[in-house]
This record gives C-alpha cells, sequence and structure tokens, in this order.
C-alpha cells in the first residue's frame, strides 16, 4: 500500500509547536493548495492532532518533500517532535486514531465524526486514490466496530466535565455566575448543554457570525453578545473560547477586573497567555485540561492494550490481505485481458 502520514500531536509535542504546525499545514496542505492538487491527500486537524495522509508512488520521498516545504514555513526546530508511518503501519495508526484509541480522553467518540468529515471534505475537493479511500473507509469502519465490541466508550472522563469541576474549585459553584461561550464549535455546544443540564442559566452565546448565536441562542433561550463587543469579555466570570481563528481574541484587560476564569480550547490558541499573568485571571488551555483528565484514565491501560495488540491489529492486517488479494486479483484480470 503506497500510503503514509505525518502528524503531530498532544503526546509528541506542547500546545505552543502544535499550533505552529497546524498554521503551517492548514495553509500548506489545505485541500485547495498545489500540494493536495498534485498528491492526493487528506488534512486531519483537530484541537489535539494535525496530521497528513497521502498516497504516492514513494511515500517516502513525498514525505520528505513536506518536511521540507514545513521546515520553508517554520523557523522552529520540530523534526523530532513530528512522526511519521508508511503502508500498514498508516493504517494501523489511523484505526488507533479513529477507535479514539490515540485521544487525549481514550474511548471519545468525537474523533469518528472528525475522521470522517476530513475524508469527505477531502473527497468533495480532488479526486483521492483507491488506497486513501480504502484507508478512510475501513479505518471508520473499525472504530464504529471497537466502539461496539468494547466497554471503552463507557464512563469516558468529558472536557465538559473537567471544565465544570474547574469552575466549581475556581469560584465554589457556577450557579449565579455569567458564563460567555465565544464560537459555536462542536466542542462549545457540548459544553453548554452539559452547564444547561447542570441548572446553570446566566449564559452567553458570542460568535464571529452574529445571526448563528442569536438565532441559537433565542432558540435555548440564553443571551446573545455580538461579535463587535466581544472586548467587553471581562465582564464575565467564566470565558470559553473555541473557534477556528488563527488569532487570539481575547488579548487586553483592564488593570482591575473581578476573578476570571478564561478557558482556551482552540488550536492555535484564542486567549493570550500571557493573560495569565494578571492577578484577576486563571487561565486554563487544553494540555492543561488534558493532563487532569489523563490521571483519571490509568485504570483503562490494561484494556487499551488488548483492544490495541489484538483488536485493532487484526482487523488492520485483515483489511490489508484483502486489499493485497483484490489488487492481486485486478493485475492478474488486466494481464490475461492484454494476452
Amino acid at each position: 500500500m503506497h500510503i503514509g502520514i505525518l502528524g503531530i500531536n498532544h503526546k509528541s509535542a506542547p500546545l505552543e509547536l502544535r499550533e505552529k504546525l497546524a498554521k503551517v499545514c492548514n495553509r500548506l496542505f489545505h485541500p485547495h493548495s498545489f500540494f493536495t492538487n498534485t498528491v492526493p491527500s487528506v488534512l486531519l486537524s483537530t484541537c489535539n492532532r494535525t496530521e497528513i495522509y497521502f498516497s504516492s508512488q514513494d511515500p517516502s520521498e513525498t514525505h520528505t518533500y513536506f518536511l521540507s516545504k514545513m521546515r520553508s514555513e517554520l523557523e522552529e526546530e520540530f523534526e523530532h517532535r513530528v512522526y511519521a508511518y508508511f503502508g500498514s503501519d498508516c493504517f494501523f495508526h489511523l484505526a488507533r486514531v479513529t477507535a479514539g484509541m490515540d485521544s487525549a480522553l481514550v474511548g471519545e467518540t468525537e474523533i469518528q465524526g472528525q475522521v470522517k468529515q476530513a475524508y469527505e471534505s477531502a473527497i468533495g475537493l480532488q479526486p483521492l486514490s483507491k488506497e486513501l479511500h480504502f484507508l478512510f473507509q475501513k479505518s471508520l469502519k473499525i472504530g464504529k466496530q471497537i466502539r461496539a465490541s468494547t466497554s471503552l466508550t463507557k464512563k469516558v472522563p468529558s472536557i465538559e466535565e473537567a471544565i465544570l469541576q474547574a469552575g466549581e474549585t475556581e469560584f465554589g459553584t457556577l450557579h449565579g455566575k455569567k458564563l460567555l461561550f465565544v464560537g459555536i464549535s462542536e466542542i462549545n455546544y457540548k459544553i453548554f448543554r452539559t452547564f444547561a443540564h447542570n441548572g446553570l442559566t446566566e449564559i452567553t452565546l458570542c460568535n464571529r457570525t452574529d445571526q448563528k448565536a442569536e438565532t441559537i441562542a433565542k432558540k435555548e433561550q440564553v443571551k446573545h453578545l455580538s461579535w463587535r463587543e466581544l472586548s467587553r469579555w471581562y465582564e464575565y466570570d467564566l470565558v470559553l473560547c473555541a473557534t477556528k481563528s488563527p488569532d487570539f481574541l481575547l488579548h487586553k484587560a483592564p488593570v482591575r477586573i473581578s476573578p476570571t476564569l478564561l478557558v482556551d480550547l482552540s488550536v492555535p490558541r484564542n486567549i493570550d497567555p500571557r493573560l495569565n499573568a494578571h492577578p484577576g485571571i486563571t487561565l486554563l488551555n487544553l494540555d492543561e485540561l488534558n493532563h487532569s483528565l489523563n490521571q483519571k484514565q490509568q485504570q483503562k491501560l490494561a484494556e487499551i492494550a488488548y483492544i490495541e495488540s489484538k483488536l485493532i491489529l487484526e482487523a488492520t492486517k485483515r483489511q490489508v490481505n484483502l486489499f493485497k488479494l483484490k489488487e492481486l486479483r485486478r493485475t492478474q484480470g488486466l494481464f490475461q485481458h492484454a494476452s
């Protein structure tokens, strides 16, 4: 199988480097770029990982070429932080990712949808090779099978619960506190639903597209803050940012401010980390939340090892053998037709 992957994630690199490489990869390897028009590829970009999956006659050479282009865009040393897999190892990696085995929250389900969305977005904008179609279709299938046949996805510590707990630690209780959600992303909406389920009502939504935020706010019976008024963020007790903006959205605060908890779930980050030096502000980023959640997952290590070494490895080997058999039959058919 002539496939490969070049990537960086929450395990291989700190947040600061991940956000820089995410910007570079989104410039170089987005579906309309020169590289993706010449090399069939799929860009998987989430808050915890940026990975480019590709197919070519010489994946190792393509990997070297992609690295050189990334190097020309980023002065900082990063090669020791990225990983690469080829052939069946690439398939095994994506199957692990799709099944949630490589996630910060092991067993989480969002990654399945994110992989599917990345694949479908690539299909709509460029022709993909049969190897890439095979890679993504079978990895998505294995991800579903793992979730259906194991208990790993049950009682997964969630980031929304971690934020709720952080808020209660900071304020004692979040009831009566003013909460601002910046961005109507999937993760922000999940956190919003969790907060609402816990009886929190002082919720305000803010989004670059004001009409979208206003519509959802009206539907959910919460408040709406227009985008041009985002500079008033310091009037809220808890602010959660989760957008795709490449820039800082929160970067200035008054000298005097009541205790405020800021949570930045964006990669690249949306909240200037220098705000954490303000005596009235506590800032949490994605890596800090992941660290607290990882401590709750240690009891799952034995089950994770079994799933990876037994279920996923066997499934990927079986699918690779089927792919090779189909290719052999196709080649034999072409040979017989030619003779």
